[in-house]
Order: C-alpha cells, then structure tokens, then sequence
C-alpha cells in the first residue's frame, strides 16, 4: 500500500515538471504562427551584418496584435530582416516580414529597443523596419542599414566589408517622413526663426549638448513635450 501511494506522489510531480516544461516551451509561445524560411549565414567579410553580435530575448508583434515572447532574435541590418533560432529544430529562420507589424529586442544592459515595420515612399517604395528612437504624434526614427562596400584587400581578403548607413527620420502618419540628421543644426532647421530660439534657449537651460544619437534623442524628447510646429 505504502509503494502505491509513492508511485501515485512520484507520477504527479513527474507530470507536473511535464507540464510546466511544455508551458515554458517554444511550443507554447505561438511560434507555430511563425512563418519563415531558413536563414544561410553571411560570407566572412569584414564588419558587422547585424544589430546585435548575438541572438538576444526578444518579442514580435503579429499583424493581429497578438505577440509571442521569449524569442532568440537577432536583427539583420544588412538584409533588414528579423531572423528566429528555433531551438526545436537547430535552425535559423527569417521570419516573413509582410507577418509582422514589429519586433523588439533586449540587450545585455537590459534596454528594450523596438522596432516597427513601416511603408517608405521615398526613393525606393518598400517595407521597412524602422527603430523608434521616440515615440509620438510625431516620431524620430532610424533606418538602421549596413551596406556591403568595397575595402583595401589587406583589410579583409575578399575585398569587401559591411559598412554601417544610418538614416534618421522624423515621421507624422498624415505628414510622411523627412529626413534629419544627427546634429543641432539640422534639428534647428525643423522649426521657423522664432522657434529656433526657443530650442536653443530650452537645449541651454537643460545642459544639452547634441555630440551623439543618444544626446539628440534627449534633445528631442525635450523639445517635442513643447509642441512647438515642425517643419517637414
């Protein structure tokens, strides 16, 4: 009777560890909603193709709003492409960018970044995944693109590397995007003459100098709870 009774206590706590494995599982977090082909790895040229030097836990956003977590995600800039490890299969997938409205990523230092697919209507009409750097009424965003150029041969002994091309935008849903730069003048020149002054008196008050993205994005978080009118 006693033996009967252990087996019954040892067989529920092995399904309950069945069960909370299952739960903690890929599985569970509706990666069969996940579509995708295989990801083949870049050549070794020189450079970073990528956002992150490693997969890193991230989120994606399905074009239904339901969202799967707990992820391997690593981010191509090169082929702006969100590409999955699927620990199941051993395989890296890039996941159907048309699938999703975005994806966020969190870093070793514990920052969330999240990116948002987005039409562009510039030069070339595509879908993009955009960085929000700030997000409102009116938002600042980055492209975050990485070109394959040509090197010095001593540099990589294919001739090639990955070379970052970062472009920076504002953007309004009923206004498009404009592009801007990274500095205080091409931030002074969104506003007219009266209000130029204002930024600069504002970024003088609060002690901040645009020397990088981070100091811009300070900049313009700053400026935008003002609601001062933009020129796009």
């Amino acid at each position: 009777m006693t033996n009967r009774i252990l087996l019954i206590i040892l067989f529920g706590l092995l399904t309950a560890v069945t069960a909370k494995a299952q739960e903690n599982s890929p599985q569970s977090l509706n990666t069969e909603k996940i579509k995708g082909t295989r990801f083949i790895p870049y050549p070794g040229y020189s450079g970073s193709p990528y956002l992150t030097d490693k997969f890193v836990m991230g989120e994606i956003e399905f074009l239904d709003g339901t969202k799967t977590g707990n992820l391997g995600l690593r981010y191509s800039t090169f082929q702006d492409e969100i590409i999955y490890y699927n620990s199941v299969i051993s395989a890296q997938i890039i996941i159907d960018k048309i699938s999703l409205k975005g994806f966020s990523v969190t870093g070793n230092k514990g920052v969330k970044r999240v990116f948002r697919r987005q039409y562009y209507n510039g030069l070339l009409h595509e879908e993009r995944f955009f960085e929000v750097l700030s997000d409102g009424k009116i938002s600042l965003l980055v492209y975050r693109k990485v070109d394959l150029e040509t090197c010095d041969a001593s540099y990589n002994k294919f001739g090639l590397a990955f070379q970052p091309s970062f472009y920076y935008y504002i953007y309004a849903a009923d206004k498009g995007y404009s592009p801007i730069k990274i500095n205080r003048s091409s931030l002074l020149s969104k506003f007219n003459k009266p209000n130029q002054k204002l930024v600069k008196k504002l970024l003088r008050k609060n002690k901040v100098l645009i020397e990088d993205e981070h100091s811009f994005i300070s900049a313009w978080d700053l400026i935008k709870d003002k609601e001062l009118e933009i020129i796009f």
